[in-house]
């Protein structure tokens, strides 16, 4: 089973997840997605590396990759 928890810090995200080192040994893996930018920034990045820990790489060579973008207004916008 793989399995991501992802945590909401002040500055940004933290996802913790299970990695094993050796036959049936696991350890406790960390990785900090930090707000160096904007808000919508930071959460593209931290969506990105989840997508990436459950095995969506970007292939340059695909005609369908990962795109996450702020860029589509809502329905009650004109």
């Amino acid at each position: 089973m793989n399995e991501l928890k992802i945590i909401q810090a002040e500055n940004g995200y933290i996802l913790e997840s299970w990695c094993e080192e050796e036959d049936d040994k696991f350890t406790k893996a960390f990785v900090l997605v930090e707000q160096t930018e904007d808000d919508t920034t930071c959460l593209k990045n931290m969506l990105l590396l989840v997508a990436e820990h459950f095995g969506y790489m970007y292939d340059k060579f695909s005609s369908e990759n990962i795109n996450i973008t702020f860029d589509k207004k809502g329905h009650k916008v004109e």
